[in-house]
Formats: C-alpha cells, sequence, structure tokens
C-alpha cells in the first residue's frame, strides 16, 4: 500500500478524484485534506486516497478591459494564508490595486471596520473556509449549520454599518457552501453558494476584478459575472462597476 505523507497532493476515489488536495495532518489513520484550487476541507480514510504526482497550475481566465481606466480598489479578507497569497499574485496580474490580508474567519467581523476606515477601498471581499455540516443539510436556512456562514454575515453586517450603500462599497461575501440568501439580505452584493456548492479559489476574485475594472458608469448582469467564474457557483445582483476611465489630453503631436 502506497505511503502518503502531510504536504503531498491526492485526489479521492469515491469522487472520481475529481478535486485535488494537499494532506495537511493525519490522525488517528484519518487524513486531513485542503483543497488545492476549491476552497474546501475534506477527511479521508487512506484506502481512498490516489497520490497526485502532476504539476498543480493555475491559470487565470481572460477578463477583457477597457483602456484607460484606474481600477478601484479591492480590500481581500481571506480566511486562508495560502489563498491570500494566490490572491495577491491573481490581482497582481490583472492589474488590480488589492489590498490582501489573512485573517482568520472568527476574526473577521471585529477588525472590518477599522480596515474600512484606515483607507479608501471600492470592493471588500470577505472568504475564507466554509461548509454545510452534513448531519444538518435538510437545514439549510440556520446559519449555526455551517462553519463560518455566521462569521461572514457578520462581517458583512459591519461594513454595511460603515457604508449602507450597495453601490459605495461593493462586496463579495464567502466561501464553499455559505449561506448565500442570508448574505445578500445583509448587504452582500455577491455571495455563494446559491446551491451550497464549493467554489473555487479564484471565484471571489474574479467577481472583484470585473467589479473593479467595471467604469462607474456601467451596472454589471449578475449572470455575466457568474458566468466568468469557474464554478458557476456563487450568485449576486446588479451592481455598478468602480473603475473610472482617465484622459490625459492632446497637443499636436497625439497624446500628452
Amino acid at each position: 500500500m502506497m505511503d502518503i505523507k502531510v504536504n503531498q497532493l491526492v485526489t479521492r476515489n469515491s469522487y472520481n478524484n475529481d478535486i485535488i488536495f494537499q494532506v495537511v495532518d493525519i490522525k488517528d489513520d484519518v487524513f486531513i485534506l485542503k483543497g488545492v484550487d476549491y476552497r474546501l476541507f475534506a477527511t479521508s480514510e487512506k484506502e481512498d486516497l490516489r497520490l497526485y504526482d502532476k504539476q498543480v497550475s493555475i491559470s487565470l481566465p481572460y477578463i477583457p478591459m477597457k483602456q484607460n481606466i484606474a481600477s478601484g480598489k479591492v480590500l481581500h479578507i481571506d480566511g486562508d494564508s495560502v489563498f491570500v497569497t494566490k490572491a495577491r499574485e491573481a490581482y497582481l496580474k490583472y492589474g488590480v490595486n488589492a489590498n490582501c490580508i489573512h485573517i482568520e474567519e472568527i476574526k473577521q467581523p471585529g477588525a472590518i471596520t477599522n480596515l474600512l476606515l484606515r483607507d479608501k477601498y471600492d470592493v471588500l471581499v470577505v472568504t475564507g473556509h466554509d461548509f454545510l455540516k452534513p448531519v444538518n443539510k435538510q437545514n439549510i436556512d440556520d446559519l449555526t449549520m455551517y462553519q463560518n456562514s455566521y462569521n461572514f454575515v457578520s462581517a458583512v453586517q459591519q461594513a454595511r454599518r460603515v457604508f449602507p450603500d450597495l453601490d459605495s462599497l461593493v462586496i463579495i461575501a464567502g466561501a464553499c457552501q455559505s449561506n448565500y440568501e442570508a448574505l445578500i439580505l445583509n448587504g452582500a452584493n455577491f455571495a455563494s453558494s446559491p446551491t451550497r456548492e464549493n467554489i473555487h479559489l479564484l471565484d471571489p476574485i474574479i467577481v472583484a476584478v470585473i467589479i473593479a475594472t467595471t467604469s462607474i458608469r456601467e451596472y454589471v448582469s449578475p449572470e455575466e459575472v457568474i458566468n466568468q467564474t469557474i464554478s458557476k457557483a456563487m450568485g449576486g445582483i446588479e451592481t455598478k462597476g468602480k473603475a473610472r476611465i482617465h484622459f490625459a489630453g492632446v497637443n499636436n503631436n497625439g497624446y500628452s
């Protein structure tokens, strides 16, 4: 039988090896797994695991952008330190100004107000890890049945106390299987997950980039935004863009 160690990459046979995980811990022969590119934690027996020995690379989806725009500024708060690093790299490649901070989900509500007052932001992303507890999937409206939906909802509520207008600060909230309805009702513009599915680690970033690079004169279609995500497992409301087109003027030789 193969020897599987902490930090190795694996897939699960019982799920058709559909998601790549990293082994983050082993307790009493139970393997604790963390999704490499999906915001998902799981457990597994060794017999169900298959080693994944290929190179993992995440390619950024193409997002069309207009010329001569100053994009909105993003505050990205993530409960996963590894995903914070990946988020920072993604925003940099998209050319969007973003402050990416690692804060544990339970501490996010208490940190939101000071962060929003410390600098001017146009888009707020509140994400990390979440799941609907398996034994309670019949009671999907109860926030206590989720790992972190209550924390995400509380963070959104705190942000809306500072910026109650849905267009003054655009909020993208939630993670895998989060309580979508509660997040939207409490002030999120976009959230996961209407169908309680897993979302890709890039999904909230993609939504934030589209909003941050769309002109303030335009509203983005929620359907078009979600269709550009990888998992298609988010939802949202019609929202105004946060970018501003700039013009430098012209002289006899062309643009100055």
